[in-house]
């Protein structure tokens, strides 16, 4: 398997910022939560659904104590001005309890490292990892009001299914393609197609909010069981 605790590559970004993307270990904990702080309000709100301030340390657990198979998290990093690696942007899958062939995505990248193409990068690895494991659909969300984003779903595939989840937003369901390798580093090539065109615009706009409530349901189920 590629996508293993030991997988590390390094990319260039468009502006030729050099990062390195990696498995997220238990203790990046302190990097999240740096990350976290330079996120803007607004980049907190579309990540996590809510105004969150701060992370809390049972979320941190949450976040960076993943198992690997169900819950698969991969990171983006650099050794900033002062020397000190610094978390710039991450990605994740959750695996559905009832559909071992479903997961939800998620992706938050640092504000000043947004539109360099880092979250597109993130996620074609993330799609690969997903792939590896069995994964064969992504759940997203969007505002049912996000006209533009449903008309380019639906442009990019018959097979896009749309159904109600309430408050005013529509879960997406979208069959996943299998990776072409095309170079021995670098992610399996997914650009021209489809889902690398829906994957930018899910980076650029950050339409998914559903794993943000299912992080605060996990949390308190966590919470009543132990």
């Amino acid at each position: 398997m590629r996508y293993d605790a030991g997988f590390r590559e390094e990319a260039t970004l468009r502006d030729g910022t050099v990062v390195v993307v990696r498995g997220v270990v238990p203790e990046d904990r302190e990097l999240l939560r740096r990350g976290f702080d330079q996120l803007s309000r607004e980049s907190r709100y579309r990540r996590f659904f809510a105004n969150r301030l701060s992370l809390s340390d049972q979320e941190l657990r949450y976040l960076t104590e993943v198992d690997g198979e169900d819950h698969y998290a991969i990171g983006a990093t650099m050794i900033g001005a002062d020397g000190v690696e610094e978390g710039v942007g991450i990605a994740r899958f959750v695996r559905d309890r009832e559909d071992a062939e479903v997961a939800e995505p998620a992706v938050a990248v640092v504000d000043r490292y947004q539109n360099k193409g880092l979250g597109t990068l993130l996620l074609e690895h993330l799609t690969a990892a997903a792939y590896e494991r069995g994964i064969r659909r992504f759940h997203c969300d969007c505002l049912a009001s996000n006209e533009p984003i449903k008309h380019v779903l639906r442009d990019l595939s018959t097979e896009v299914r749309f159904s109600e989840r309430g408050e005013g937003v529509l879960e997406v369901t979208m069959p996943l393609p299998e990776p072409r390798v095309e170079a021995p580093e670098g992610p399996p090539s997914l650009r021209g197609n489809g889902l690398h065109r829906l994957l930018s615009k899910v980076a650029a706009q950050m339409v998914n909010v559903q794993l943000g409530r299912r992080l605060l349901a996990h949390l308190r189920g966590e919470s009543q069981e132990g």
